[in-house]
């Protein structure tokens, strides 16, 4: 056995070490996460905010496991970002543990203190095989986000009953790019989530958006192939109150995801999340020519938002769990 290097920029070898990661991943979750070309963009370019790379342990031209490293370059730069997924016929021979070594001793070259990951459980219990491996190696569950699915489109009748605009607040909506009026607002309100979502007992910073930053994630996502819908409630002074963003990717329509949804804390109370949410449905459906399951993520002691999307007709399928290892 021997480790292989992965930097995107070798397509073959990529995409051995994607579709490792992404059958794995297929096992434990209702079916979601990056692309092919979503995630190979992320390891074989360079960006401001972080890079990416990985590990394969392979056995001749066998592959039998992977580990995915995200590192944080901004904020976070304490801790890296870590995925390991070994192939259904190798688990339980020390695979893992091997890759959990070598993970570790990257780590500690790059002097990053703590591991971090996401592990995919169980809807009711949120545990699983990637759950019992992460115990039994030390790493401590620090939150706990519950996974939700929608199946779209839903029919005009539903939105109507569902759209409640709210009095002394403008919805202005745009696409890929945030209009010059709004990049600072928005970037702050991108800061302002980062600091407001729940993150349970993870040892994290919050995000620190900018202008800049935020053209860059915008570059970004349209060279992965993605297209965002953003919708916006501004107040009488012309304040940004809140904001949501659904999108997906060109090459597979049919897979969509509720990124942040976010209402100041001074406008809530308002019903000013429903009242992005809605409008926000209607533009990302009329590009739809086909049935789309829509994905988000919400950490379950957020009662208000996963009442948000209950109501709205969102069903559990997985839990994700957080968890990190000092090393």
């Amino acid at each position: 056995m021997e480790f292989v290097t992965v930097d995107g920029r070798d397509r073959e070898t990529f995409e051995q070490f994607y579709n490792l990661r992404d059958a794995v991943r297929r096992e434990a979750e209702f079916p979601s996460g990056l692309g092919l070309e979503e995630a190979r963009v992320l390891m074989a370019d360079q960006h401001s905010d972080m890079r990416a790379d990985g590990l394969g342990l392979v056995d001749g031209d066998t592959w039998l496991g992977i580990a995915w490293f995200d590192w944080p370059l901004q904020e976070n730069t304490h801790l890296v970002e870590v995925e390991i997924a070994v192939a259904a016929p190798y688990r339980r021979t020390g695979v893992g543990t091997k890759l959990l070594d070598a993970v570790i001793e990257r780590a500690k070259q790059d002097d990053r203190r703590l591991l971090a990951g996401m592990i995919l459980g169980d809807a009711e219990t949120g545990e699983s095989a990637g759950t019992a491996f992460a115990t039994k190696h030390g790493f401590v569950r620090k939150l706990v986000e519950l996974h939700q699915v929608l199946e779209l489109p839903l029919s005009e009748e539903r939105l109507a009953e569902l759209d409640q605009p709210v009095d002394g607040y403008e919805i202005v909506q745009w696409r890929e790019h945030t209009p010059d009026e709004w990049v600072e607002q928005f970037a702050d309100a991108l800061s302002a989530m980062s600091t407001d979502v729940p993150t349970g007992d993870l040892d994290q910073e919050p995000a620190r958006w900018t202008p800049e930053r935020l053209r860059e994630a915008e570059a970004r996502r349209l060279k992965q192939g993605r297209f965002c819908h953003t919708t916006v409630a501004v107040d009488k002074d012309g304040q940004l109150a809140a904001y949501t963003q659904m999108g997906g990717a060109t090459s597979d329509p049919g897979r969509l995801y509720q990124w942040d949804t976010f209402v100041r804390p001074e406008h809530r109370g308002r019903r000013l999340g429903l009242a992005v949410k809605v409008p926000n449905f209607r533009s990302l459906q009329a590009g739809l020519d086909r049935p789309a399951v829509l994905h988000t993520w919400n950490a379950t002691t957020n009662a208000p938002m996963i009442a948000v999307n209950v109501h709205l007709g969102f069903r559990p399928v997985a839990q994700r769990t957080d968890w990190e290892l000092e090393i």
